[in-house]
């Protein structure tokens, strides 16, 4: 009896053994099994990351009546994602699954969609498979709990796939091209008389042979005020306003604007002076009283100079409205260009074009104004920017907006904006422009406040549809940005037709976003997509041409080196990137595109000081 128990001990032990042989056997040579992520490392490409697994079993090694569950995992310092799941059986198990011959072995594709999140270009892609008998489970389908549950099972090794995520494509500027609805401001006069007084290239003296002078017939003008100062009355108010035209260097055109604000307000005076001779003569007003009589006759007049640098603002308006053709490219480079030399040198560039606009727009900017308000005296500029934010409640709602232009600081400007809001609620236009230039501001959260109160004013409106999507662009929010964006283009805004490009990018949609670019050149965004289609040398031709030489652009130049393996460029321009916002430091140890050259010296010195 105690050898027949004995012996059938011994039978069980070896069916026992033979049973969970081929599963050992399986996680003995899992070393022999071939797994590779592509692309290595992965790339991040429309917020999104996917995932693709490439196996390779060698002949011999699956068990026919095996099934194996994979399920990768992706880790990094604050989180963690498991991705979905994929099961391999051998020839003899049924149920779902990829199979795989024992004899021959077998390949395998998996691939999963994960969204990217902060903090994963640091994160780590691993494997560790649980092999199990069919019979037990019945099916290949089983989750990971229930591969575990069979007391059979077993961990075939944990297989590190991949280290860190490419993010690159996320280097996108979605800053884009925010919407300012217009102030209708002017001045409020039933009797204003105005004339416009030429001038030559870099000169300020008054030439009346002047081509501008003789198509405007300016000296008639000028004739026509003395006259009827002569026979009606002296102005109240007389505005002198002067300009340069935009080429040249900045602070000559200053100098030379103010030059000619004087030349023209000498103009003022002699007009008034030869007027009111004319008067005196009528009114038999003795010689030796003469003077005393146009000095009266001047004491209570407001004359108000300003020289008013260059004239990009007309310059911009004249191109609009004029046949060039290629407008739009001027304009784009004049609205998302704030350095004005590189402005200015990327027109000049456009060498045919620049031709025409010498020739037809240039000679119209170089001007000085004259404005004779009979009504009564007006706020001046430096009144109304003061006003703005002293005593906005004195001011009308056209005021209001136009004292917001005449600030280049984004927080006075939302300060006067939100005044406009507070005082005009009906009024959408305050509300709008608020909304852009809290975007600018980064106040994210009081953005979204002012442009949905802007889109209930005025619905269907493109400026306000515009702005939203790029608000919810900078909240990360790509599909209602894409929304929104897709409605402003539909409505006609052209700022629209540009910044879908950028949706268009964060999509990773980057064949559509390199069509909306067609014809556009030297942008940051169209040097990313052409850096991410693999047209590496065209996205440092992008960047070199860039009028604004920022941080941003020497990083992603930067980028283009290191793919190119061009040690000095990449030092070059990464040094440069770091120097002028140097939190690029801890990007530059931590991004992939430099991993190759994390141990040169050059580098080191670089991210480390």
């Amino acid at each position: 009896m105690r050898k027949s128990t004995l012996f059938t001990l011994l039978i069980g032990l070896l069916v026992l053994a033979s049973s969970c042989g081929s599963i050992n056997t399986m996680q003995k040579n899992h070393k022999d099994v071939r797994y590779q992520i592509t692309p290595n490392p992965l790339e991040v490409h429309g917020d999104k990351v996917v995932v693709t697994i490439n196996g390779n079993i060698p002949e011999k090694y699956f068990q026919k009546d095996a099934v194996v569950y994979l399920q990768p995992v992706l880790t990094w310092e604050t989180g963690e994602v498991i991705l979905s799941q994929m099961n391999l059986k051998g020839s003899k198990v049924e149920g779902n699954g990829k199979a795989i011959e024992k004899s021959t072995g077998g390949r395998f594709v998996y691939k999963d969609t994960v969204a990217y999140r902060q903090g994963m270009e640091n994160a780590t892609l691993t494997l560790n498979p649980i092999a199990y008998k069919a019979k037990a489970v019945n099916e290949a389908n089983a989750t990971w709990a229930e591969a575990l549950e069979n007391n059979k099972a077993l961990y075939l090794g944990n297989v590190k796939l991949g280290t860190g995520i490419n993010s690159t494509s996320n280097r996108v500027d979605i800053r884009g091209d925010l919407g300012i609805a217009p102030h209708n401001y002017a001045p409020k006069t039933n009797q204003l008389m105005s004339a416009d007084v030429f001038f030559t290239v870099n000169m300020f003296n008054l030439n009346w042979d002047n081509t501008q002078n003789k198509k405007s017939d300016t000296k008639r003008a000028i004739d026509n005020m003395k006259s009827y100062i002569a026979n009606n009355n002296v102005p109240r108010q007389i505005f002198v306003n002067a300009w340069a035209s935009p080429e040249g260097e900045e602070s000559f055109n200053i100098g030379l604007s103010k030059k000619r604000a004087e030349t023209t307000y000498n103009l003022v005076n002699q007009i008034l002076n030869d007027a009111l001779t004319e008067r005196a003569k009528a009114e038999n007003i003795k010689k030796n009283d003469l003077q005393n009589y146009i000095n009266d006759a001047k004491k209570d007049v407001v004359i108000t100079t300003n020289a008013k640098g260059e004239d990009w603002e007309n310059f911009l308006r004249l191109v609009e409205g004029s046949s060039l053709k290629e407008k739009n490219t001027v304009v784009n480079v004049v609205k998302s260009q704030p350095d004005k030399i590189r402005r200015e040198q990327e027109i000049r560039n456009m060498s045919i074009v620049f031709r025409q606009i010498e020739e037809d727009i240039l000679p119209t900017l170089r001007r000085g104004e004259i404005a004779f308000n009979f009504s009564g005296v007006q706020k001046t500029d430096q009144e109304i920017a003061k006003m703005a934010t002293t005593s906005p409640d004195d001011l009308t709602f056209d005021e209001l907006m136009y004292a917001a232009s005449l600030t280049h600081n984004y927080a006075n400007k939302l300060k006067i904006y939100t005044s406009t809001t507070e005082r005009f609620g009906s009024e959408w236009s305050g509300w709008n422009n608020a909304g852009a230039v809290a975007i600018n501001l980064n106040q994210l959260e009081e953005s979204k406040r002012f442009l949905e109160v802007a889109d209930k004013l005025s619905p269907e409106n493109p400026t306000v549809q515009n702005n939203l999507a790029l608000l919810h662009l900078a909240l990360k929010d790509v599909k209602t940005a894409d929304m929104y964006m897709k409605k402003a283009v539909e409505l006609g805004n052209e700022q629209a037709m540009v910044n879908q490009a950028i949706v268009e990018i964060k999509k990773g949609n980057y064949e559509a976003a390199s069509k909306m670019l067609d014809g556009r050149k030297c942008i940051y965004n169209l040097a990313l997509i052409q850096l991410l289609t693999g047209n590496t040398g065209n996205a440092i031709r992008t960047l070199d041409c860039c009028m604004d030489q920022t941080s941003e652009v020497n990083y992603l130049r930067a980028v283009c080196y290191a793919r190119l393996d061009d040690v000095p460029g990449l030092i070059k321009n990464l040094r440069e990137a770091c120097n002028q916002e140097p939190e690029y430091k801890y990007k530059a140890k931590n991004d992939l595109e430099f991993r190759r050259y994390i141990s040169n010296l050059d580098f080191q010195n670089i991210v480390n000081n």
